[in-house]
């Protein structure tokens, strides 16, 4: 394995990891229902408090649907296999939907994020480069400030309409069930557009729906739901409560890694 090193500032840092999770969040594939934005995607990844002791491999798949006024349905869907380890250490391997790579097969982007090093890593399908980042301690100066970049959706945290404008929305609990073998509490969240603020002659009514697995602290199914742009659907599934292969936190034999270092001034 090669490895190549460069140094870079903390406020280059907090760039790099503001625009990373929201990428891996995305999946490349639909945003999350526009009406709602709650840090960036479906996945939940809570990097500045890692979940341990709950080990999990799964796979997360995220379907938008859109139906145009003539009839037209347009479907856009986006796979992420997904794994966390006791230690709290998070796998992603996403398909990239409308991208290809060698052979014209589908691409796939991977993620690590290693909370025990502060490591983040990713790679692509396309080409045989990983970049390692080392975090910084978040004890340190400026460790809450980029605490918070490093992470993304909290399936707890305040649903805000897409844009500037903010409503304050009405939430509701659905109570426990099982989805998948896990148990999940349910949240409904219903945001009301009034008549006449968005052009529109009627109210517009939004609704999020949420189950988060109370013992592996991710959601296992998400629906939101605005009729301006249709349905996000995300579900988890094949959910395995074993420890996941040590081999998938690390970048490939073979790839050359280009190590990246916060705290340093440029040579």
């Amino acid at each position: 394995m090669k490895i190549g090193k460069s140094v870079f500032g903390v406020g280059s840092l907090v760039l790099i990891l503001a625009w990373t999770p929201a990428l891996w969040a995305q999946g490349g594939g639909p945003a999350m229902g526009r009406g709602f934005r709650a840090g960036g995607g479906f996945e939940g990844f809570r990097m500045a408090s890692p979940v341990t002791g709950a080990p999990y491999t799964a796979v997360r798949t995220i379907t938008r649907v859109q139906k145009l006024a003539d009839g037209t349905t347009i479907t856009h869907q986006s796979v992420t296999q997904e794994a966390r380890d006791s230690n709290g250490r998070t796998y992603t391997a996403t398909q990239m939907e409308g991208t290809q790579g060698a052979a014209g097969a589908p691409r796939t982007l991977y993620r690590v994020f290693d909370p025990v090093n502060r490591l983040s890593i990713n790679w692509s399908s396309s080409n045989k480069q990983a970049n390692l980042m080392h975090l910084p301690d978040p004890s340190q100066s400026g460790g809450r400030r980029m605490g918070g970049a490093w992470r993304t959706s909290d399936a707890g945290a305040p649903m805000r309409m897409h844009g500037n404008a903010q409503f304050k929305p009405t939430v509701e609990s659905l109570g426990s069930k099982t989805i998948d073998g896990v148990v999940a509490d349910g949240t409904r969240t219903t945001i009301v557009i009034p008549a006449s603020r968005e052009g529109n002659d009627q109210p517009i009514t939004i609704t999020h729906e949420t189950w988060v697995s109370s013992d592996l602290k991710v959601p296992v199914l998400r629906t939101d739901t605005d009729p301006r742009f249709g349905t996000t659907t995300m579900e988890l599934t094949n959910i395995n409560r074993a420890e996941p292969d040590a081999g998938l936190f690390q970048a490939p034999a073979g790839y050359t890694v280009n190590e990246r270092f916060p705290g340093q001034s440029r040579p």
